[in-house]
């Protein structure tokens, strides 16, 4: 007996062991019926709907099929939007033109040649013997070409160079030389020892100007991060323009094949031809909603087209564009307070609140300075030359006194001063006819109020700047938070509809099953089907919403420079047609 047990026993395990064998590793009858069931059921379904009416193109299908389609990333769209962008290609031009600034600044250092050219016939009375003529009058003809050199050094000093030449002609006979050349050359130096000395006007706008320069590439890398959260945004707006098209269309289907097995069932008296009307109505209200939906790609693509093309007759408006990115669920996980800080570091807003506390020290500096004492001190050095035609009455200089027709002496004159224009020049660095001077000049303010009213109007430009700053990152602390929130929110809806979705899927199999063992009735069915389709769509509308809520943390992070192409930005202005 319990060896015939203990048998029995081993071969019902043995027989279960074979069983779970069978069933796990070699596929049973009954699977593979189901599975060729199921795919026969599948074959079955697609040819019972091949008698509804045949859906209509999406506009990215008719693009596929006439060949005008152009398939696009989101990297593609965002460097052409760096490329051809107009708001981009004006702020590119404001920098060019702070550059020039900065050039036209540094113009008050470029030296100046002026030269002055003219002649001069004055006549006067006969007035003293010393300065007589035969004539009844005085005649003196002058011509001068005198020239100058000036130039400002970084120092706020001044050097001058000058050379004169001149040329008198006199009836008078107390001129020694008739004509007379003269000639002068000269060097001065001024320099500020208080005033000016450490910055001047110049040196201030110089200042002034550079730091415009770095606000513009501020504000310039501020335009471009815009752009490219703009773009982003839109590209993905696209992207739900088109899925919802899909959503809609298959709306429209499901609303097909309800009418056409709503007629079947009146045509056999299994459901009231009232049935009928409600399939119609809520077809064409589904019908409304696709072309309405295919209106919003449209709409949406003019948009994009917009951001990436300067030229309105570029090819890309008569292309339709396909986005190639899908808007898959990718978790962006961020600190709270790595994000705040990460954006006060990195916001041009507040880089260019600095940059205007900096010009208003700059401008304070230059108001105090104006404020001081004057102290100047001028070095001067400068010869001078003289030459004529030899007089008669010198014809024979022994060094001796001359004496004239009347028998008045005549001053002496070294051969060395006789010749013309030439030996003028010449006496000018070899005689020493040399004169110098260094001098020292003091200005006093005694009063300056208008000078203290600008001073004190700047110190309140200057906390106001500061308040504006401080207030600035409080609206950043601010705008953060609510990218941050806005995040988390988002992620939470797009995992809430997708299972909304899901439920909304169950909802209307059970009830097509209820309708058709003729447990419910058709306007629940109707009801369910545009559930689905709204289920559908509010799950789209989040997953956007929440990629574009990376987009929006990401801009007030000011971290989109990072991730895209920034440098491809700079001379988008030389990219404009009609504008080189």
């Amino acid at each position: 007996m319990k060896y015939g047990s203990a048998s029995s026993k081993w071969i019902s395990m043995l027989g279960i062991i074979s069983l779970v064998f069978t069933l796990t590793i070699v596929p049973s009858p009954v699977i593979m019926a189901q599975e060729a069931a199921a795919d026969s059921q599948e074959a079955a379904k697609t040819s019972a709907n091949s008698d509804l009416p045949p859906l209509p193109l999406s506009p990215i299908e008719i693009a596929e099929k006439d060949g005008s389609a152009l398939r696009m990333s989101l990297k593609d769209i965002t460097k052409l939007a760096l490329q051809n962008n107009l708001d981009i290609a004006i702020q590119d031009t404001n920098e060019e033109i702070s550059q020039l600034k900065i050039l036209q600044a540094q113009g008050d250092y470029d030296p100046k040649l002026t030269g002055t050219l003219g002649v001069q016939s004055r006549k006067t009375a006969n007035q003293s013997t010393y300065q007589y003529s035969a004539a009844k009058y005085n005649q003196n003809d002058n011509a001068t070409w005198n020239f100058t050199f000036q130039k400002t050094v970084k120092t706020g000093g001044t050097f001058q160079a000058q050379w004169n030449s001149s040329r008198q002609e006199s009836n008078s006979t107390s001129n020694l030389f008739n004509p007379n050349y003269g000639a002068t050359a000269s060097v001065q130096f001024t320099q500020p020892l208080w005033r000016n000395l450490k910055i001047d006007s110049t040196r201030g706008n110089i200042k002034l100007v550079n730091l415009d320069l770095e606000s513009t590439d501020s504000k310039f890398k501020q335009k471009v991060t815009e752009t490219i959260a703009n773009i982003q945004q839109q590209y993905w707006d696209l992207v739900s323009a088109i899925r919802d098209y899909d959503i809609k269309r298959s709306s429209v289907k499901l609303g097909q094949i309800t009418l056409r097995d709503n007629k079947k069932k009146v045509d056999v008296g299994t459901l009231a031809p009232i049935a009928i009307t409600e399939a119609q109505a809520d077809l064409k209200s589904r019908e409304l909603n696709l072309i309405s939906s295919e209106e919003q790609i449209l709409r949406q693509e003019n948009t994009v087209r917009q951001l990436i093309s300067n030229d309105r007759n570029s090819e890309i408006w008569s292309k339709v564009i396909i986005p190639t990115d899908q808007p898959d669920f990718v978790e962006y996980k961020v600190d709270l307070n790595t994000a705040i800080e990460t954006a006060l570091k990195k916001r041009p807003e507040l880089a260019q609140y600095d940059i205007q506390l900096r010009q208003s020290d700059i401008n304070l500096k230059m108001t105090q300075n104006s404020r001081k004492w004057q102290f100047n001190l001028i070095g001067q050095f400068g010869s001078q030359g003289t030459a004529g035609p030899q007089s008669y009455l010198l014809n024979n200089y022994t060094g001796e006194p001359q004496l004239d027709e009347n028998g008045n002496k005549i001053p002496s004159i070294p051969p060395y001063l006789v010749g013309g224009l030439g030996h003028a020049y010449k006496t000018v660095f070899t005689e020493g006819f040399t004169t110098w001077q260094v001098a020292f000049n003091v200005e006093i303010p005694l009063r300056a109020r208008s000078l203290d009213a600008q001073l004190a109007q700047q110190e309140i430009t200057k906390r106001q700047r500061l308040m504006n700053r401080r207030n600035q990152e409080q609206q950043i602390q601010v705008e953060i938070r609510n990218a941050v929130q806005q995040l988390l929110t988002n992620r939470q809806q797009v995992k809430t509809s997708e299972v909304q979705k899901r439920l909304a899927q169950e909802q209307l199999d059970g009830e097509v099953k209820r309708f058709d063992a003729g447990l419910s009735e058709n306007f629940r069915v109707l009801d369910q089907q545009n559930n689905l389709a709204s289920a559908e769509n509010s799950y789209l509308v989040n997953l956007i919403s929440y990629k574009k809520s990376i987009i929006t943390l990401q801009k007030a992070m000011y971290t989109l420079l990072e991730a895209n192409e920034f440098e491809i930005a700079k001379g988008t202005s030389n990219n404009v047609p009609n504008l080189k």
